[in-house]
């Protein structure tokens, strides 16, 4: 029996039952460590005391083929014990080929030998991330790779990673937990992206000019402006308005949208097709090119089976990120941009018709001020009935700051029928949901609280309450969960507080 499936716009269950997949990243990207953290059962067992159901699970093609066709059985091996270990508490697990910078050399992903720069020199930037926008190197290995040139035995870059792909999935696909695989984190377009950018610095400099009636700054002024993290927190305030946000990130778009649809959709049907040899059931997750998870409109398309009909294991996997991500002010994201990113997002998702896990948000680190930007993104999830995936997990007392209070949160987490609606506001101990309860699904709906003590005193009302319903602690912890029992079928409702 397939632990996960997925119909229309829901995760269902063994037991048919919509699943709210809720979940953080795990990913080593150390070499010397062998891609594989030092986790132990109690980071597991604080993973589903926090609520989690789901680990997104990092692999490493640097890991999987440190040399050009042979592949490393043994690390492969040591990421089924992370799976089975994940399974002992109930956690389901995605596969994310993981990759920043695209390779092992400036940061983690493709293997030395993958990584062809046609003699261009990493230089790191202050912020890691920005070396996607400058810096050549990078760029140049990414054009290779979707290029698909030939690795030294004379094999195309991207047939090595399906390869790749291949020999993990034919390995791992017999893990009763295993949900899925995540084809590639947040591709990126390579030396194109100089377009995207130079879009971009126009149209903020035809907004500020509007606003403050001087001339446009020049393309120099803007990227001084980028590169200092002081004046670009300043500078961003212009795009507290979501007409100038989506005006600037509409500048974009023509660049991506060629990519995504002549580049990136070719490259997961390549990918896909190679794991669906290997795994016909599991579900395919399917991310953005990086700029999406700014908001820009996604033209990604779904990977097709033989029939040239959409795959009906499939899902839409997008990251969100507001733009003071990776800086010293994670905490003053914007509220507007936030909800417009996930707009956009939604939008895609209902274009695609598969359901949507945003598998990437947060990063909030140690940060003792970012509660209110979390919260900011929770009532995204809650709004879009969506899964999420945190980024990411250091250690087991990261539950001490206080942005965790947003991703440690009330959630139906098993549902015998289709979700309408819910909201949790944890400050106030309140709950609410509706669903539709499907007659033929007589089990029970489960739902997660991070303190069941404080919500057990609290009102609660619900529609076929004769059914019953039952509060179950889980050990070493104040939280729990609310099983309600099944009620034959039919509109229900749960108010708590």
């Amino acid at each position: 029996m397939k632990s996960m499936t997925t119909k229309g716009s829901r995760f269902i269950d063994a037991q048919g039952r919509q699943v709210i997949l809720h979940g953080i990243s795990m990913v080593c990207k150390e070499k010397e460590k062998g891609y594989i953290d030092d986790w132990t059962q109690t980071d597991f067992l604080k993973l589903k005391q926090w609520g989690f159901n789901v680990i997104r699970l990092g692999i490493i093609w640097d890991g999987i083929e440190p040399s050009p066709g042979q592949f490393n059985g043994q690390y492969v091996d040591n990421v089924r014990e992370m799976i089975q270990l994940a399974d002992q508490y109930g956690l389901y697990v995605i596969l994310d080929m993981h990759q920043d910078l695209y390779s092992s050399l400036y940061a983690d992903g493709a293997p030395a030998w993958a990584t062809l720069t046609d003699s261009h020199k990493y230089a790191r930037t202050d912020l890691w991330s920005d070396a996607y926008l400058f810096d050549r190197a990078v760029q140049t290995a990414f054009d290779h790779f979707w290029n698909n040139t030939p690795a030294s035995d004379g094999v195309g870059l991207q047939d090595h990673y399906v390869s790749s792909w291949r020999f993990v999935v034919e390995r791992l696909r017999d893990e009763p937990n295993l949900i899925g695989y995540d084809m590639m984190n947040e591709p990126f377009i390579g030396s194109k992206v100089g377009e995207m950018v130079q879009g971009m610095f126009a149209a903020y400099g035809e907004q500020a000019a509007k606003l403050t009636g001087q001339l446009p700054p020049n393309m120099e002024e803007l990227l001084s402006v980028w590169l200092d993290p002081e004046k670009k927190l300043q500078a961003l305030s212009l795009l507290d308005s979501i007409d100038v946000y989506r005006q600037v990130m509409h500048a974009t778009a023509p660049a991506q949208v060629v990519f995504e649809r002549d580049v990136l959709s070719p490259f997961f049907q390549k990918t896909g097709q190679a794991i669906r040899e290997a795994d016909p059931d599991r579900i395919l997750f399917l991310e953005t090119n990086y700029f999406s998870n700014l908001g820009v409109t996604s033209s990604i398309q779904p990977v097709v089976g033989p029939n040239g009909q959409p795959d009906d294991q499939q899902a839409y996997a997008p990251h969100g990120y507001d733009l003071v991500t990776d800086s010293d002010y994670v905490h003053v994201a914007n509220s507007r941009r936030i909800d417009f990113i996930f707009d956009n997002h939604a939008q895609t998702q209902n274009r695609l018709n598969m359901p949507m896990v945003i598998g990437e948000w947060g990063a909030y680190g140690e940060s003792h001020q970012a509660e209110q930007a979390c919260l900011d993104v929770q009532k995204n999830f809650e709004r879009m009935i969506c899964g999420d995936i945190y980024w990411c997990y250091l250690y087991p007392e990261m539950d001490q700051f206080s942005s965790f209070n947003g991703v440690c949160r009330g959630f139906p987490a098993a549902v015998a029928g289709k979700i309408l609606s819910y909201s949790y506001d944890r400050n106030h101990n309140r709950f609410e949901m509706e669903w539709d309860e499907d007659a033929g699904v007589d089990v029970p709906t489960r739902i997660y609280f991070p303190d069941i003590k404080a919500m057990q005193s609290a009102d609660l009302m619900l529609t076929s309450a004769e059914s019953g319903y039952e509060w179950s602690g889980l050990e070493g912890s104040s939280a729990g969960y609310l099983c309600l029992q099944h009620s034959g079928g039919g509109r229900r409702t749960l108010r708590i507080g």
